[in-house]
């Protein structure tokens, strides 16, 4: 469903992402995440694939085999791209129901979204301003319950979702990702660094992210327990690992 061909991405003139060409998809309801360690580049992808001003793109962003960089972000929403904020922004003024109630909605939504709310215990924050004053948590929650508003959503990147979250709520939240994915039959592209998230998802590929380029693939675990074990440099040259 997504994939990336010579793709290069600048910021003030630094190139962050390196002539990478991959194909990220799996499976219809499947999950595949990226690992890298900070800085590594795997937020500024994902923000130019969903068309954030700031970036000098060159390279193609496919989209089930349309290119996709010339699409606003509405447009590419539109085609069925979602996206979570690892640090989503304060909208002071503007509660999480007033969201909602902003949108003509079938019963048989309101219905799902009850139960959505009730699933992330979102109701703790439901009337607060978005993200204003709210614990790391509870930020990931709201996230994820927006997004369950965008309706035909076919591809979510999830940029950090275990950044900030306690254990109880690390398990909530992973719960709550493989439900969306497999539930709306898309596919899920999950960031972390640390992989604390993995554990509760039902990931089918994993890749690592090192320095701007995609450096090698494999078994989530597999990789995941390399990291834990030797570190990202280490790892990257792991001549066992899938290259």
């Amino acid at each position: 469903m997504l994939s990336v061909k010579k793709l290069n991405i600048k910021i003030n003139n630094q190139n962050v992402v390196k002539d990478l060409t991959y194909d990220f998809s799996v499976k219809e309801g499947g999950l595949f995440v990226l690992l890298g360690p900070n800085g590594c580049g795997k937020s500024t992808l994902f923000k130019a694939i969903m068309g954030f001003s700031g970036y000098e793109v060159s390279g193609d962003i496919l989209l089930n085999g349309k290119r996709i960089n010339d699409l606003s972000i509405d447009q590419r929403v539109k085609l069925g791209l979602a996206y979570m904020y690892q640090h989503p922004p304060v909208i002071k003024g503007v509660k999480v129901k007033d969201m909602l109630e902003e949108k003509d909605l079938d019963d048989d939504f309101w219905d799902k979204y009850s139960k959505n709310v009730d699933e992330l215990d979102a109701s703790k924050f439901y009337s607060r301003y978005v993200n204003d004053g709210l614990s790391g948590g509870e930020i990931k929650r709201s996230e994820l319950l927006t997004l369950t508003m965008l309706e035909n959503s076919k591809l979510f990147l999830f940029d950090e979702p275990d950044s900030g979250v306690d254990l109880d709520n690390l398990k909530n939240i992973g719960k709550y990702i493989n439900n969306i994915v497999k539930e709306s039959k898309s596919i899920g592209i999950i960031i972390t660094h640390t992989g604390d998230v993995l554990k509760y998802l039902d990931v089918q590929k994993a890749a690592i992210m090192y320095d701007g380029k995609i450096v090698c693939e494999g078994d989530p675990e597999k990789l995941i327990n390399c990291i834990k074990k030797s570190g990202y440099h280490e790892c990257v040259n792991c001549k066992d690992l899938e290259k």
